[in-house]
């Protein structure tokens, strides 16, 4: 009778199974090798398993080590910049504007004297020693003369006294102000023309502009942008090129502006002003 428990794997029971067979065929070697390749296989598996266990460990640290490091060097740049930014910022202390204080001119107010009438006081007296008349109540409210304890030499104006004991003083007025001498305006009230307006300059431009022979060999066309002031007496200063096209042409260009004639300048307030005036001077061979 067969034991309950048989280990398939021992030799005992791989010899009861080919025990009448042939044991050099090739299913009993196979069976006899499986114990050897199935703790292989297991050893292997176990290895496998641990490498992988190893390797997620390192890598997790591996990547919390990257992390940690970035991190530094993220907060080491930071600091850094800022310290550059500090560096380069030098310390501007803002210096207040002085306070401009402007003294009320001491006004002298003339003393005026209101013009009064004594009122004549009543009082029981001898009739020799009467001085002033009495006046009855009636022509009294006729009478538009101020009343007072004595008789006064003065203005018959009580409104004008009035003002003056009040002192009232009126303001004066702010003064103007008016602009630097060498003050350049980018935009005026009227600005600043080329006797003859913009069509007489453009003829201008085109008569006593000549075409710089480079320029007419290299087929050189386009704009040459200025900017020129036009002083207070109309003459032209300070040209520069805002806009260039070729060396020539941006020379030839500054030539004839600053050849025109006098300009009528910019004016604020109908006063001239010196002014910016912007000019663009085209090149083009027909």
């Amino acid at each position: 009778m067969a034991k309950n428990n048989v280990d398939l794997t021992s030799k005992e029971w791989r010899d009861m199974i080919f025990a009448d067979k042939n044991k050099e065929f090739g299913a009993y070697q196979l069976r006899k090798q499986s114990d050897r390749r199935h703790n292989m296989a297991v050893l292997y598996t176990l290895i496998g398993l641990v490498v992988v266990f190893i390797l997620l460990i390192a890598y997790n640290k591996y990547s919390d080590y990257a992390a940690e490091k970035r991190a530094l060097e993220a907060k080491e740049q930071a600091e850094k910049m800022s310290q550059a930014i500090i560096e380069q910022e030098p310390d501007v202390v803002e210096e207040e504007p002085e306070e401009q204080k402007f003294e009320q001119p001491e006004i002298e107010v003339p003393q005026e004297v209101l013009a009064t009438v004594q009122v004549t006081q009543i009082a029981i007296v001898d009739a020799d020693k009467v001085k002033n008349e009495v006046m009855d109540m009636d022509t009294q409210k006729e009478d538009n003369t101020a009343r007072g304890v004595v008789n006064q030499e003065g203005s018959d104006d009580a409104d004008k006294f009035k003002a003056v004991q009040e002192q009232v003083v009126v303001k004066e007025p702010e003064p103007e102000v008016k602009p630097k001498e060498d003050e350049i305006f980018v935009a005026v009230e009227q600005r600043a023309e080329f006797p003859g307006g913009m069509a007489a300059l453009m003829k201008y431009l085109g008569s006593h502009i000549h075409y710089p022979e480079a320029a007419t060999q290299n087929d050189v066309q386009g704009k040459v942008v200025l900017q020129f002031v036009v002083e207070k007496d109309g003459s032209i200063g300070a040209v520069t090129v805002l806009k260039g096209l070729d060396r020539d042409c941006d020379k030839e260009a500054i030539r004839v502006v600053k050849s025109m004639p006098k300009w009528q300048p910019g004016k604020n307030n109908g006063v001239p002003v010196r002014s910016y005036f912007q000019l663009p001077v085209t090149f083009r061979l027909n």
